[in-house]
Formats: structure tokens, C-alpha cells, sequence
């Protein structure tokens, strides 16, 4: 089978069968059309070696980010785990006799990442701060804000959101995420009130829950659809405020996730329901957050188990 044929057949089994995100399928894609770049014109699957991985691997090692520097290890990661996932893909569907195992694709091994999220000064701090003089550009991004720590959302999920979905007054509404995978997601009273705030000033009857300042002229055609806050918008705005109000760490909506996370498993919720907040098909992903809990057990075993007068 051709090489581009069997992709044909991957791309719809991620999309309809596996629920992938467009962040994901883009990131896949991209890997999947730089594979092709060490191919032969016309190539099948068949014809995919051990050589071929080890050019790819050449290819991906020698890229340079936009400061000119080595890709991180986790960005190679980015090029190489689609193509391991294809032909694992390849091989689990029997598309061609004598696939290349998916085992020979070596990912990078990369440090832990940093689950901590921010400490209760840091994010007093990110969600008091006005970061612009324009009142509803303010209260918008405070929602934001309160919604990512409120609910613990992914971003691309926020960006989803229309203003129907969200039922104010039961304070939670339902989520279809990552993997199609239905969730309820609940909401605190200072998140209510951050979203009255920021609606109250809204004088259009768009769909999107939050869209940016820019008017545009097809933009009541189709239904404020074009005024959509991006994902890259909300993450640079996340990232400025943090640094404008003085927060060392880099400050990310995934940060804020990481703190969602962390408050809760912190204050004792047991990890099954946090597993459910966030969405996570699989509880070892969730699991990662317990050592950051788990530190402080030690401060507990010694406060608790030989006080000191």
C-alpha cells in the first residue's frame, strides 16, 4: 500500500475513531508530511526500513527553533511519536506484509515536567491584576482566568465554549473534550461573577463566550463566528499578565490547569474525581500530580509524629 494512501487511512481513524483534537491532527500532520520528505517518490509502507527512520531522525535533529537554537527533546518528540503511532497503526490494521515495528521509532527521553502550578500568592496575584484600561478587555480576561482555575479546562476547550453552553445559574454544564469524551464541568461563585461581570458589558448577541475587541465587517453574518478568541490570543495573554504582575515562572493556561489539579488533590479530593474533572481517559496520567501532594507528606510526618515544643 502507498505510503500516502495508508496516511489517508490513519488521519480518518485519529479524527472519527480516536477523537483527536485539530492540535493534534495539525501536529501529526506536520510530522507525517516531513516523514515523506526522506521517502522515495511513490513510496509504500513496505518500503519503510530501519535506514529510512535513522534519515528522519537526521532530518529532525538538525531543525533549529525560531531563535535559531537545537530543538528541545519534547519537540522532537513532536516529529517522531506520530510516526511511531502510524506504524503501530500500519501494523495493528495488517495493511501490508512485513510493516517496520513501531519499536524502532526511539522517542527522547525528556525530564519530568513541571505539574507544580502556581502557589496561592502567584495566582492572587494573576487574577487580581488589571492588565488592561479598556473595562471589558479587563473583565474578560479575568474570566478567562477564573475559568481555566474554576474548571481546569484545556485551552482549546475554552476557546469552544459559546455562550449557550454555559448554564449560570445550576453554576456547571457539560463538555465534550479531548477524545470526545463527555465530562461535567463545574463552576465557582467567583467564576459566576466573573462571567456576569464580563457578559453584562457585552452589547451583541454573538455565540462565543469570549471573542476579541477586533470588529470585522462579516462579523454578524456569521454570528460574531469570526470574533472567536484564538488559542494563541489566550495564551499570550496568559503569559503577559504573568509577567506583568510580577510572577517569575512562566504562567501558561496549562500552569493554571496544573494548579486546578493540584489545589484540589492538595485539599484532599481523592484522585478518581480529579481523574474525572480533567478528562483524563487514563488515571496514570492524573498520577503525575500526586508527588507534588506527596511533598508534603514529609513536613507532616515531622510536625505530626515527634512535634517539637
Amino acid at each position: 500500500m502507498l505510503y500516502t494512501e495508508a496516511v489517508t487511512k490513519f488521519f480518518r481513524h485519529l479524527e472519527i475513531v480516536q477523537g483527536a483534537s485539530p492540535h493534534t491532527l495539525r501536529n501529526y500532520r506536520r510530522s507525517l508530511e516531513a516523514f515523506l520528505q526522506v521517502l522515495p517518490p511513490k513510496a509504500s509502507i513496505e518500503s519503510i526500513t530501519l535506514d529510512t527512520i535513522e534519515q528522519f531522525q537526521d532530518f529532525v535533529f538538525a531543525q533549529k527553533n525560531r531563535r535559531g537554537e537545537p530543538l528541545s527533546g519534547k519537540t522532537k518528540n513532536i516529529y517522531l511519536i506520530p510516526v511511531r503511532s502510524f506504524l503501530k497503526y500500519c501494523l495493528k490494521r495488517e495493511l501490508a506484509p512485513n510493516i517496520l515495528s513501531h519499536e524502532k521509532v526511539a522517542v527522547i527521553k525528556t525530564p519530568q515536567s513541571d505539574v507544580s502550578g502556581l502557589n496561592h500568592e502567584d495566582f492572587e496575584l494573576l487574577r487580581s491584576f488589571d492588565g488592561s484600561q479598556d473595562e471589558l478587555i479587563n473583565k474578560r480576561d479575568k474570566a478567562i482566568i477564573e475559568m481555566f482555575f474554576s474548571t481546569g479546562l484545556r485551552v482549546s476547550e475554552l476557546v469552544a465554549l459559546n455562550r449557550e453552553n454555559i448554564n449560570l445559574n445550576r453554576q456547571e454544564f457539560s463538555l465534550c473534550g479531548k477524545g470526545k469524551k463527555f465530562r461535567s464541568v463545574y463552576l465557582t461563585e467567583t467564576c459566576i461573577a466573573k462571567l456576569k461581570d464580563y457578559l453584562s458589558l457585552r452589547n451583541d448577541a454573538f455565540a462565543p463566550l469570549f471573542i476579541n475587541a477586533r470588529t470585522r465587517k462579516d462579523e454578524h453574518e456569521d454570528k460574531g463566528e469570526s470574533r472567536r478568541l484564538s488559542r494563541t490570543a489566550i495564551e499570550i495573554m496568559v503569559s503577559k499578565r504573568g509577567k506583568r504582575c510580577g510572577i517569575t515562572k512562566p504562567v501558561t493556561p496549562h500552569k493554571i490547569r496544573h494548579t486546578f489539579a493540584t489545589r484540589l488533590l492538595g485539599n484532599g479530593a481523592d484522585i478518581r474525581s480529579v481523574q474525572e474533572m480533567l478528562g483524563h481517559s487514563n488515571i496514570a496520567t492524573t498520577q503525575i500530580y500526586t508527588h507534588v501532594t506527596n511533598a508534603n507528606l514529609k513536613k507532616v510526618h515531622a510536625d505530626f509524629l515527634e512535634p517539637k515544643n
